[in-house]
């Protein structure tokens, strides 16, 4: 239920960028959501393991494809997170929403 809130909150903010049509946002969210998730996954596998080479070569494509969609849907990437007790990925929203314990500075956490 949380991840289609994110999707739903993320897909409207997109939309009212204007940069993305309303079907382009939706896609766009769901994107970053999913791109999140598996670098969530990523992170507790690290926690828990470590990670192999072959794991963090696809950490850092998951990175580097979130920063893609996040700059093609309008908005800002405020940092990635490798602990699995939080969100894997902060964007900043136009209006500065949050919606974790580290404030309007710390992001919008996804995943």
């Amino acid at each position: 239920m949380r991840e289609l809130a994110q999707q739903a909150v993320l897909s409207a903010y997109i939309a009212s960028i204007g940069k993305r049509t309303p079907r382009e946002a939706a896609h766009d969210a769901t994107e970053i959501c999913t791109l999140a998730r598996a670098l969530h996954r990523l992170n507790e596998t690290a926690c828990n393991y470590g990670l192999t080479p072959r794991q963090e070569m696809r950490m850092q494509i998951l990175e580097d494809r979130v920063r893609t969609v996040l700059g093609q849907a309008g908005l800002t990437l405020n940092h990635f997170n490798g602990d699995p007790r939080g969100y894997a990925v902060y964007v900043d929203l136009p209006d500065g929403s949050y919606n974790s314990f580290g404030g309007r500075e710390h992001g919008y956490g996804v995943g």
